[in-house]
């Protein structure tokens, strides 16, 4: 027997403990055949250097060398690193077009065009209360129309523009929460690199480890884009547009922070993510920042800018429609002769906009305010012309004495037969048809052009005219007019822009459903190398069953050989 008589015992001992080896393996395989992440691993089998080994000296001379059996050269994981560089990156475009679909999703829910409670469809009944007021001006229940649809349309700009900024307000928290998701996936993988490093200095393959930090740069890959830098002691750095989050061990990004602001540049599609966290210790702040390229942290950055800009269009448009209505009701008269009134004021101040625009309250007290005429009072034309009252009382009558150059207002306090003064008389030095006198007190009074002739003396009535709608009728075609600071009409810059939103949230829900495909199809490229077939694990575990039971009966015809050779020979 070449290499001694217990050789042969040897080398099937050899062969016992690697298949027993490749059990184990295979065992560890099925185990985890559900767990998320796990690589599928297999025993890599060398045989053994051969007997004798080549020398001048060696023993039984030239022409003959024994296989000595087999060793384990290492439990390799099955894994392709092409793929998961595509998987990632194919994922992180995922999270983008994920976060951009869901937040445009909420926005067309706000708007909810096109329906019978949307915006379009209260525009449209507030030209059409106008219309009915330019026919009906007297009417209290049309003017009371005009005023419920004109604060219901108010309302639904506030509303609108207040669930925008919600919206905006969730992305920014989505934002704080995925960089703290980031930290944490930081922290993680720098655990693991010190424990894949203490596993890889002692000589073995911390195959576990890898599936878990390779898990964890999957989950990181959908958050944003990364690359990954492999150190000869098995750590990894991980550096986000040149700026390192983890270095080793090393965890660089800041685990708390005061501030996060995220700008996304429309060209080149980056974003700036700055954080600002607290140096208290050198008496001030610092500021970290990261460029990034792809996944969920650019989508965020770039949903808050369309909705930004969504939240700019309603406002332009509340301004413009705001800034023509009150145009022209200030120049219009209400029953009572009064004008210069705004219809729309901001609620609070300032400038008016979506979220501020309100009816004015003096109107909703008194819809008779409104001013849906043209021209209110109206004076005989021996007195002059372009008559304007201002506080007079509808149901009153009122009149205009001329005494010489003297004019005085004078209302009636029963109907027409008692007359008091209202204010003192105004004396007019020359009729010049050019002088704008005004006659009555604060509260109630009459400005006018003289008449380029004295009237003569006497009275001479002042007529409240009915409303004769004119001026109501402005305001309602201005729905079909081109506004300068729109460029179009109001329903049709409305329509525009909610129109442009459904593309774009219909581009967003194509490029997830395309996307979605070609992750699920890389996925399942990788699943199909790295993943754990239970059948071929099947197949592998009867192989190495067989393998196992030959060697054993190797051995068991080694030692029935031995007896032979020990026992029975000795009998004869």
């Amino acid at each position: 027997m070449s290499g001694g008589t217990f050789f042969g015992i040897n080398t099937a001992l050899r062969g016992l403990m690697v298949h027993q080896r490749a059990l184990q393996t295979t065992s560890h395989n099925v185990a985890n055949a559900s767990t998320e992440g796990y690589t599928r691993q297999r025993v890599v089998m060398v045989p053994t250097l051969a007997y004798p080994v080549p020398a001048m000296n060696r023993p039984g001379g030239q022409g003959w060398q024994v296989g000595t059996g087999v060793d384990v050269q290492e439990i390799r994981r099955i894994r392709d690193e092409f793929l998961d560089s595509q998987v990632r990156r194919e994922t992180g475009t995922l999270g983008r077009w994920e976060q951009i679909k869901y937040v445009l999703e909420q926005v067309e829910i706000v708007f909810n065009e096109p329906s019978d409670t949307g915006l379009s469809t209260l525009l449209s009944q507030f030209w059409a209360s106008w219309q009915e007021l330019a026919k009906n001006a007297e009417s209290s229940p049309v003017r009371m129309t005009v005023i419920e649809t004109a604060v219901a349309l108010a309302e639904a700009f506030n509303h609108s523009a207040r669930q925008l900024e919600n919206i905006k307000g969730d992305i920014e928290d989505a934002i704080e929460l995925k960089v703290e998701e980031v930290a944490s996936l930081c922290r993680q993988i720098a655990d693991l690199n010190v424990q894949i490093k203490n596993v890889v200095a002692a000589g073995d393959r911390p195959n576990d480890l890898l599936d878990r930090r390779d898990l964890l740069l999957d989950r990181l890959s959908k958050i944003l884009d990364f690359t990954v830098e492999h150190n000869s002691d098995g750590t990894i750095n991980i550096k986000v547009g040149g700026t390192s989050l983890v270095e080793g061990d090393r965890v660089e990004l800041p685990a708390s922070w005061n501030s996060l602001t995220l700008q996304v540049d429309d060209a080149t599609h980056q974003a700036k993510l700055t954080i600002t966290v607290d140096d208290t210790g050198n008496g001030g702040s610092t500021s970290f920042e990261i460029t990034i390229k792809g996944g969920e942290l650019l989508g965020l950055g770039e949903a808050y800018k369309l909705v930004e800009g969504y939240r700019k269009d309603l406002d332009t448009l509340a301004k413009e429609l705001a800034g023509a209505v009150n145009q022209i009701h200030k120049e219009g008269y209400g029953l009572d002769g009064s004008s210069q009134r705004d219809f729309f004021v901001p609620a609070g101040g300032g400038n008016i906009n979506a979220g501020n625009i309100s009816v004015k309250d003096e109107l909703q007290e008194n819809p008779m305010l409104i001013a849906a005429d043209s021209n209110g009072v109206r004076i005989p034309e021996e007195l002059g012309s372009d008559a304007v009252g201002e506080g007079l009382d509808p149901g009153t009558k009122y009149k205009i004495l001329v005494s010489g150059n003297t004019l005085e207002l004078q209302k009636s306090t029963d109907g027409g037969t008692k007359w008091t003064s209202i204010g003192s008389g105004v004396t007019v030095n020359t009729w010049d048809g050019t002088t704008t006198v005004t006659l009555g007190d604060n509260s109630e009074r009459i400005t006018f052009t003289i008449s380029s002739s004295s009237p003569g003396d006497g009275e001479y009535t002042v007529t409240l005219s009915p409303g004769d709608g004119s001026n109501a009728l402005k305001i309602a075609q201005l729905q079909h007019q081109i506004i300068q600071g729109l460029g179009t009409t109001f329903d049709d810059y409305y329509k525009n822009f909610t129109a442009r939103l459904g593309v774009t949230a219909h581009e967003a829900g194509r490029m997830v459903v395309n996307q979605q495909a070609l992750v699920d199809q890389l996925a399942g490229r990788r699943e199909s190398i790295s993943g754990v077939a239970l059948d071929e694990e099947m197949t592998y575990m009867i192989q190495f069953q067989r393998g196992y039971e030959a060697a054993a009966r190797v051995m068991t015809v080694l030692d029935e050989m031995l007896d032979t050779l020990i026992n029975r020979m000795a009998a004869h």
